[in-house]
């Protein structure tokens, strides 16, 4: 097996760690046991590894090694500045090219939502789900579009956000759960009755609401963080 594909295989492994195992700010990524877990050696780790350095993802000391970034407030807001330009403009763009229509996959995740958000609150374990209809929500708004580009650069902007969020999400709750749903059920329905403007306007409305929720929890003491993975 080549040195770049082992360095592909490194690098899925640890983005997955990053956005399903959620590790927390600061945690030490355990470079070792990737290794051995991957059956390879460290090389192929570390150069992955590097890559997510690069991006920002995590962070380097020389005492500690690497580690999962800290997320400044300055990257947040940008990262959330570009989702709004990303998403904004490609639900207008649809809006213009296609009326008053709205895919019927839309209307499908919106009703799904609110089944996984009932789930969520009867078993916390369901709330990964709802999360992942969120993505695929979002995902799909840029899909819209039709340019496949700006599809990759919301891609690799949803992992930056995802792993900068990582232990920053406020408590599950039915409010909360509830607010969500009715924020794309309100996009849903502008762009079902054409009207482009109220579909951004409520899409902006909720990319704002998460943003500033996400900053809230940002000041919570962060629990202390170890170095393994499942």
């Amino acid at each position: 097996m080549s040195q770049t594909t082992l360095e592909n295989r490194a690098h899925d492994a640890l983005v997955a760690w990053l956005t399903e195992e959620h590790p927390q700010p600061g945690q030490t990524v355990p470079i070792r046991e990737f290794s051995r877990k991957l059956g390879m050696s460290r090389t192929p780790v570390r150069s992955a590894v590097g890559r997510l350095h690069e991006r920002g993802l995590l962070s380097y000391d020389s005492i500690a090694g690497f580690t999962v970034a800290v997320p400044s407030l300055s990257s947040l807001y940008e990262l959330f500045e570009l989702r709004l330009m990303i998403e904004s403009h490609s639900v207008r763009r649809y809006a213009e090219q296609e009326g008053p229509t709205a895919p019927q996959m839309l209307d499908d995740l919106v009703t799904e939502a609110s089944e996984l958000a009932e789930a969520a609150l009867q078993d916390p374990a369901q709330y990964i789900a709802f999360r992942e209809n969120d993505s695929r929500f979002h995902r799909m708004l840029v899909e819209m579009s039709g340019l496949p580009r700006l599809l990759a650069l919301h891609d690799d902007l949803h992992l930056s956000i995802h792993v900068t969020r990582a232990g920053l999400e406020a408590p599950m709750n039915r409010e909360r759960l509830d607010a969500a749903v009715a924020e794309h059920r309100e996009i849903v329905t502008a762009l079902a009755a054409g009207d482009g403007p109220a579909a951004r306007a409520a899409l902006e409305s909720h990319i704002l609401r998460v943003r500033d929720q996400t900053i809230v929890f940002m000041s919570r003491p962060r629990p202390t963080v170890g170095n393994s993975i499942r």
